[in-house]
């Protein structure tokens, strides 16, 4: 009897506001470091611990988060020609604020005989305790740490105990990105060529 195939899957999730090629790299890394068949790079419909409840724009600081189909659209263009990169608007699908502990327990619902890995990156996951329901996110998946340029490792609580990749550093960010449009800088080389024109096509990011 043979074996029964069991795919490691990446997961990848963020609110890509916009996608950067920090994203793309990462999970690049990653998917080879770890030997994962592919990462589903999942775009959250409400981050509740960036937004307010029941609002499609909410105020981050001083910028509103962009509609959820404009950044999945954004992030479906940054992953053109990254086949083992893929897009997945399953957070959005499901409406609402977004858990992480759902989007996992959907996936094994989905794909019972796999492995996955929860790809996140050392900034956020020094805030690991404030997760909802953060224990049972591990028990179901293998949780992994991506170092981030400018993050102290130190500051990830020890008790979790997760594996650290060390990600070659680029050192852009999102805020960044919007602070640059918003101000009528260049991003070029910050972003995918298809995602700066859908940025500048959809006014994103202006006053």
């Amino acid at each position: 009897m043979f074996k029964e195939f069991r795919r490691r899957i990446g997961v990848f999730g963020g609110t890509f506001d916009p996608p950067h090629i920090g994203h793309t790299s990462a999970a690049l890394a990653a998917m080879s470091k770890l030997e994962l068949d592919f990462v589903l790079m999942m775009v959250a419909n409400d981050p509740w611990q960036k937004t307010d409840q029941n609002e499609s724009f909410s105020e981050v600081g001083n910028f509103l988060t962009s509609a959820s189909h404009d950044r999945y659209e954004m992030l479906k263009r940054a992953l053109t020609g990254k086949n083992d990169l893929i897009p997945d608007d399953m957070e959005i699908a499901r409406g609402g604020r977004t858990y992480t502990v759902d989007t996992v327990s959907e996936l094994i619902d989905k794909f019972p005989d796999s492995e996955f890995f929860l790809l996140i990156g050392a900034d956020v996951a020094k805030d690991f305790n404030s997760w909802h329901e953060p224990r049972e996110i591990c028990e179901k998946v293998n949780v992994v740490v991506l170092t981030r340029p400018g993050t102290d490792l130190d500051e990830i609580n020890t008790e979790w105990d997760f594996p650290v990749l060390d990600i070659p550093s680029v050192d852009v960010s999102a805020k960044e990105i919007r602070l640059r449009v918003a101000k009528g800088e260049s991003i070029e080389a910050m972003v995918s060529g298809p995602v700066e024109e859908y940025i500048f096509s959809a006014g994103l990011y202006r006053d």
